[in-house]
């Protein structure tokens, strides 16, 4: 784990800080919740078969324990893709209290009490966050994504829509399934090279007729290409499937799962 990580617990309720970004955020564990089942406990997701009632009472749960406003929150509609939309007073609390409007795996704003959340369970989800320009975002990537470049686009969209500076953009890669973890068929590394050319080599390992990834490995790379300052971009260091007790993974799982959030506020 990173050392600017920090594991936080609240009674029940535990999720992981960066200290890099002094702003309200967290990255959810399984604990602190009402779920049951294969969602037990803080599912954050509305399609894992969990009650509607249960996941709503977890997003009052997350809300309270981390001082942020409920009817606010505002969600990512994640399709594997690179579209990003900028939260206006209009959407905000779409996904939650709003229908979804958007089909967004990456939403950013510049607008105070509104909390970004996406999604994971081996996923990328990376937040950002600006000081110069007092703006936000949360982008979800998985290996098609992260492919597409939805991290520097993600830069590209708060640079261009919300002014924030690349030189003082502060990017956080959370906890997601890690390159030892991560075995894939050739799709994955071919669809990441026609992306980054010979730049991904080194984040790509062959091991027999499989390939294993590091996706994180790739959106540090990916982000400084975009202008960040390496100091300004932080993997979190934490593996899914390995801390599998604590987080759910799609992997680990088999698909029988909730979701995990990263979420951020200004």
């Amino acid at each position: 784990m990173h050392p600017s990580m920090h594991r936080n617990e609240r009674g029940s309720f535990v999720y992981y800080t960066c200290d890099r970004l002094p702003v309200r955020h967290a990255f959810t564990t399984k604990f602190g919740g009402v779920s049951r089942g294969d969602c037990e406990s803080l599912n954050l997701g509305f399609n894992r078969g969990d009650e509607r009632e249960n996941v709503l009472e977890n997003y009052r749960i997350l809300a309270e324990q981390l001082g942020m406003d409920e009817g606010r929150i505002t969600m990512t509609k994640q399709i594997h893709d690179t579209q990003i939309s900028v939260v206006t007073e209009g959407e905000a609390g779409m996904g939650l209290h709003q229908p979804m409007a958007w089909e967004s795996d990456a939403i950013v704003t510049a607008l105070p009490e509104t909390p970004l959340c996406g999604f994971y369970a081996d996923c990328v989800v990376t937040l950002f966050y600006d000081p110069a320009t007092r703006t936000a975002g949360v982008a979800h990537a998985g290996w098609r994504g992260m492919a597409a470049g939805i991290l520097p686009k993600t830069v590209e969209v708060m640079a261009e829509k919300l002014g924030a500076k690349r030189e003082s953009l502060i990017a956080v890669l959370g906890p997601s399934i890690r390159q030892e973890c991560f075995e894939t068929d050739a799709d994955v590394p071919e669809a990441m090279e026609r992306l980054m050319g010979e730049r991904v080599h080194p984040f790509i390992a062959e091991k027999g007729v499989k390939f294993h990834v590091d996706l994180q490995g790739i959106g540090v790379r990916l982000l400084t290409d975009a202008g960040l300052s390496p100091e300004n971009v932080i993997d979190s260091g934490i593996c899914t499937k390995c801390c599998a007790d604590e987080f759910w993974s799609h992997r680990a799982t088999h698909g029988h799962r909730g979701v995990q959030g990263g979420i951020i506020c200004l």
